[in-house]
């Protein structure tokens, strides 16, 4: 659960009963800790954390439909998709599949661990998005005859700064934007950035001038989008005539786009060629590769260059 999310339902002996179910069901006793939040909800029927709570109880009791029930209640008693109740749904096979993550569930999942996320990635999940980008880039400045060196650079989903490092010195400036304050405050520090925003990335991308860019970038970011079309479209518009747009996601076998088990969106590679060429792009490489593990296993993933017409 987001660490952002309000953990207090106001009342003490509530919030008491609440670390109760929590320890029930950190020791598998599901079941009880699904009476427990119940019992809670009676009396807080808009606390949002319980009914997630309950939600994952249920589910790990294999509880489907008392799953789904809880998750629906979640939905009403936060519109704003801090907790991703319509990410659980969909995942449930309750709903439809959102085109994209909710604004707030990301902030609050990215936002939760800003500072240990450089570890988190790099150790526990093997995280190399931004050092395969920075390959497949110098392969196709090398492929193309062309100097690997970007005037201006755009990192969509910067995080702490990862790909900013791994890039360096191959950029004079690069301007990032995430959801994240934390995390744009942990970018901060490297000093690598000309400029820094919070904001939603096609937003952002909206507010650039046209052709001001010879390098859009974007490391597993787009795994929290599912329809890309609009980012895209951004991308070619803020890039200039022969400007790159690199990217890492997770690669699915669907014509188009789906939601995960993980709650990430995986793509598949027809669709990504089919927006490129649309929006007017050159494919010049899209090769398989996973940028990081889960549960010890590599995640099927693609790492794309595409050229600007």
């Amino acid at each position: 659960m987001n660490g952002t999310a309000n953990q207090s339902s106001g009342n003490l002996v509530l919030d008491r009963r609440f670390a109760w179910a929590q320890a029930a069901a950190h020791e598998g006793a599901h079941e009880a800790a699904a009476e427990i939040l119940e019992q809670i909800l009676a009396e807080a029927p808009r606390w949002a954390a319980a009914w997630f709570a309950l939600g994952e109880a249920r589910e790990k009791a294999g509880d489907h439909p008392g799953a789904i029930l809880a998750f629906q209640h979640l939905a009403a008693a936060d519109p704003s998709g801090l907790l991703g109740a319509d990410l659980h749904l969909a995942r449930l096979g309750a709903g439809a599949a959102p085109e994209r993550a909710p604004d707030a569930y990301v902030r609050g999942l990215f936002d939760t661990y800003a500072a240990r996320f450089d570890a988190h990635l790099t150790g526990d999940l093997a995280y190399r998005a931004p050092q395969l980008l920075t390959q497949a880039l110098r392969a196709a400045c090398e492929r193309r005859r062309q100097i690997f060196h970007f005037p201006r650079v755009i990192d969509l989903g910067c995080g702490t700064g990862l790909m900013a490092r791994s890039l360096s010195p191959h950029f004079d400036e690069m301007h990032g934007v995430d959801l994240s304050p934390l995390m744009i405050e942990e970018a901060r520090h490297t000093h690598l950035y000309a400029s820094l925003h919070v904001g939603e990335l096609v937003a952002f991308l909206q507010e650039r001038p046209a052709q001001s860019a010879e390098l859009v970038i974007a490391a597993d970011v787009l795994v929290y989008l599912g329809a890309l079309e609009a980012t895209f479209a951004e991308a070619a518009r803020v890039l200039t005539s022969g400007g790159l747009f690199g990217f890492s996601v997770q690669q699915g076998d669907a014509q188009g786009w789906v939601l995960g088990q993980d709650m990430r969106y995986f793509h598949s590679r027809a669709y990504l060629a089919r927006l490129g060429a649309t929006a007017g792009f050159e494919v010049i490489s899209l090769d398989a590769a996973s940028s990081r593990k889960d549960a010890g296993h590599d995640v099927p993933g693609l790492v794309a260059i595409l050229r600007r017409a």
